[in-house]
């Protein structure tokens, strides 16, 4: 059997698409698992009635029950309370809660 250049090249074109593919796929794969992380993070939206413009933090849904909470610990001076409930009731970023209460 005799060496074929062409074969060679062939094949090491074969073997680094299947390596392009193989990290293709672990990037897809990473991408998959962030999009989740940031789908399974708070939700926010904007209330047309609230007046707040797009600078400022949006209430998160279904805010209600949870806010009168936060406005009460505001109320007694106990704000760093309140962005840590803030936090733990909407699943926040430190800022994002801090700005949140501020915004109460």
């Amino acid at each position: 059997m005799e060496f074929n250049y062409t074969t060679a090249v062939l094949a090491l074109i074969v073997f680094s698409l299947m390596l392009m593919v193989i990290r293709l796929r672990f990037d897809v794969r990473q991408l998959r698992e962030e999009i989740d992380r940031i789908a399974a993070g708070p939700r926010f939206h904007r209330s047309p009635a609230s007046g707040m413009t797009d600078s400022e933090p949006h209430a998160p849904r279904g805010a209600a029950g949870g806010e009168e909470k936060l406005r009460e610990l505001v109320a007694r001076g106990r704000k760093i309370e309140a962005i840590k409930e803030a936090r733990e009731m909407y699943n926040m970023s430190l800022k994002d809660a801090k700005d949140y209460v501020e915004s109460l």
